[in-house]
């Protein structure tokens, strides 16, 4: 039992990365539309910032969330004229092409600007390290689903509270009416992808001192938040954040009691069931954009 605890808070550890990853994911396509299969190219460059800003600048881990805010204003207003904007009247395989064509070119510019050896953050928050009963956490795990739930409040916060979250649903739930009705539809799209990144950003950082950062990490990080998406239930960001925790909790569970190597085949092949059986997910469609 004791070892199962472990285990459980581990798992939500991992889960917790995977929701920001997800949420965000799951913004850009329940709100615009967009696959964007560049998402963890996203994550990846969070985790280098984060990198950067403890190993070389010497900060402390959260002071280097302003760089992930502000890294996360250009990359994905950049990622928005292309991925969005230049391609949003045109056939929606374009953009996803489009989209994996922009984390091959993310891989090879880090590739070439930073090297291929994986790198990480070292950082000292022993005072939040954590011990309840048998169960310890270091500082740095626990970290990550705290700030998870503070940003994913602030994020609903946001969606249910203010004019900006108000136009974002409405965009989801209709962009033609949202725009008779004065919703500024490029500012949302911008937005969107904004948020969208700051969030994996923010993951990407957080996780630097977890695991180690290489140009390719955000390649299987893609692939689970899909899964955590499918599973939540497309553009469902409550169902994202649920299936995030689940996934991370499966996962740890399959590693510890059946194989290591099994970890990441077990989402899939959930994935895998849910869209025979539930294909709007366990949570069901946020909304529906036929």
């Amino acid at each position: 039992m004791d070892l199962f605890l472990q285990y459980l808070a581990n798992g939500v550890v991992i889960g917790s990365s995977y929701v920001l990853v997800a949420v965000g994911l799951t913004l850009i396509f329940g709100i615009l539309g967009v696959v964007n299969f560049a998402h963890g190219e996203f994550y990846m460059l969070g985790g280098y910032i984060g990198v950067t800003a403890v190993t070389i600048m010497g900060l402390p881990l959260l002071a280097a969330l302003p760089l992930v805010i502000a890294s996360a204003v250009v990359i994905g207003y950049l990622a928005e004229r292309l991925l969005h904007k230049a391609l949003k009247d045109s056939d929606p395989t374009n953009s996803i092409i489009a989209s994996f064509g922009l984390a091959v070119a993310i891989q090879n510019a880090v590739l070439i600007t930073l090297g291929p050896q994986a790198q990480m953050a070292n950082i000292d928050v022993s005072a939040l390290n954590l011990s309840v009963g048998s169960v310890y956490l270091p500082g740095n795990r626990v970290l990550v689903p705290i700030v998870t739930a503070l940003l994913i409040a602030g994020l609903y916060a946001v969606l249910h509270f203010t004019w900006t979250g108000r136009s974002l649903r409405a965009m989801a739930q209709h962009g033609m009416v949202a725009r008779l009705c004065g919703v500024r539809v490029e500012r949302v799209a911008i937005v969107t992808f904004i948020a969208a990144a700051a969030l994996a950003g923010t993951a990407g950082m957080l996780m630097s001192s977890v695991y180690s950062v290489h140009p390719m990490a955000g390649n299987m990080v893609v692939l689970k938040a899909f899964t955590v998406v499918i599973l939540g239930g497309m553009g469902n960001i409550g169902g994202a954040a649920a299936a995030g925790l689940i996934l991370g909790i499966t996962e740890t569970m399959t590693a510890a009691y059946l194989a290591n190597a099994m970890r990441d085949i077990v989402g899939f092949v959930i994935v895998i069931l849910v869209l025979l059986f539930l294909p709007n997910g366990l949570f069901g469609k946020a909304y529906d954009r036929s």
